[in-house]
């Protein structure tokens, strides 16, 4: 008989974006058949709450909060040292919360996925439990402070790496060897998917252009504007949506004026609507002809696999584990990176072919079906437990 483990998901929620999404899900199957408990330093994330305290996951938050800390908001490096050392106190005060409420649940694995988090086990006495590090973004070497990487060494006993991607940078970057590096890709379920769509104003053939990411640079909504421009001028019938979280904190909010502002400018007012902060996208996705996934940096792209699931064809930057899902030509499109030419060549082959649109959306749905399910996911889990 398979021993219960104590697992404890440690985490610091600002917004319920997809790693978020899949990290809840991961916890609620481990659910149902170990001891698994949530805890958020701050409780400050509604959509977040709600939807753990749904699945019937224990969930501890350290110190109530209606929003998060956020400290890097100046672009003064000065003010950003300032509110750093400022926030030090606070920072010890709520790692002294954290080990209290774990030596209590005395568990035998820690899963988190930010350094943030993990900082709150330093100098932890008599240390029993494993850490596990959920490795869901892309890991790049040259963007790992040197701190983070104390981190990862003295504090981290097994990586879990969301992609294929994800391992290699780890190694590659000589962060950890790879008997500490495991796979472990996301799982997801059409049936428990919302079945609502969403309504959005077209004509009878017009077909809709998805975008779906968080309005930040990186994400890539500037090399969506200029292929919707492209379209327009080639007198393709579309709409283009961006839809996505504004997030607090100054940056993101910057870049969302600045897309709607391209957008008038491109004169795109016609063919391009945007969607901010809407809690259920996934209605936008049944809505959606077409994703286009133009990002600078992924682990393994919650957005990709969704529309994959709902036999929408994807056009993505070949980022991360990004080809992991697609093999260009055969699951999807990786045009070449952020060429907005490229984008709308792929999209206007697929919208004037509906041959090739079924070929690949029926690819993509095969593979995300058979190969990304909760019962891979769990036992390549049970692997790292194992281990």
């Amino acid at each position: 008989m398979e021993q219960i483990k104590k697992i404890v998901f440690l985490e610091a929620v600002q917004d319920y974006g997809g790693a978020r999404i899949s990290a809840v899900e991961l916890a609620e199957r481990l659910s149902r058949k170990h001891k698994v408990t949530i805890i958020d330093f701050y409780g400050s994330c509604t959509p977040f709450v709600e939807n753990v305290t749904k699945r019937g996951i224990d969930l501890r938050i350290i110190e109530k909060r209606e929003t998060p800390y956020i400290i890097n908001t100046s672009p003064v490096l000065l003010i950003k040292i300032i509110n750093s050392l400022l926030f030090i106190p606070h920072l010890i005060g709520i790692r002294k919360k954290v080990q209290n409420i774990i030596k209590e649940i005395q568990p035998d694995y820690i899963v988190l996925n930010n350094s943030k988090v993990l900082s709150s086990l330093v100098y932890f006495p008599n240390k029993k439990f494993k850490v596990l590090f959920f490795a869901r973004g892309w890991f790049i070497l040259s963007q790992i402070s040197k701190l983070d990487k104390l981190l990862y060494k003295y504090l981290v006993d097994k990586f879990v790496c969301v992609s294929n991607a994800t391992k290699q940078a780890l190694f590659c970057g000589g962060l950890t060897s790879l008997d500490n590096l495991y796979v472990v890709h996301n799982a997801i379920s059409e049936v428990a998917l919302s079945k609502e769509v969403a309504v959005i104003e077209k004509g009878e053939n017009t077909k809709i252009i998805l975008h779906a990411g968080g309005f930040l640079k990186d994400k890539g909504q500037l090399v969506s504007l200029e292929m919707a421009k492209i379209l327009k001028g080639k007198g393709v019938d579309f709409k283009l949506v961006l839809a996505g979280l504004v997030y607090k904190g100054g940056e993101s909010e910057v870049f969302y004026n600045k897309v709607v502002d391209l957008v008038r400018l491109y004169k795109l007012d016609d063919v391009v609507e945007i969607v901010k902060n809407k809690p259920n996208v996934i209605t936008y996705f049944n809505a959606c002809d077409i994703l286009v996934h133009p990002s600078e940096t992924e682990g393994l792209p919650r957005v990709i696999m969704e529309a994959m699931i709902l036999k929408k064809p994807v056009v993505a930057n070949a980022v991360g584990g990004v080809s992991d899902y697609i093999l260009n030509g055969f699951t999807g499109f990786l045009p070449h990176h952020n060429s907005a030419e490229e984008y709308a060549e792929y999209v206007e082959k697929l919208i004037g072919n509906e041959k090739l649109y079924n070929f690949i959306a029926d690819n993509g749905y095969n593979l995300v079906k058979t190969s990304f399910t909760e019962e891979n996911q769990l036992n390549s889990l049970d692997k790292v437990f194992e281990s």
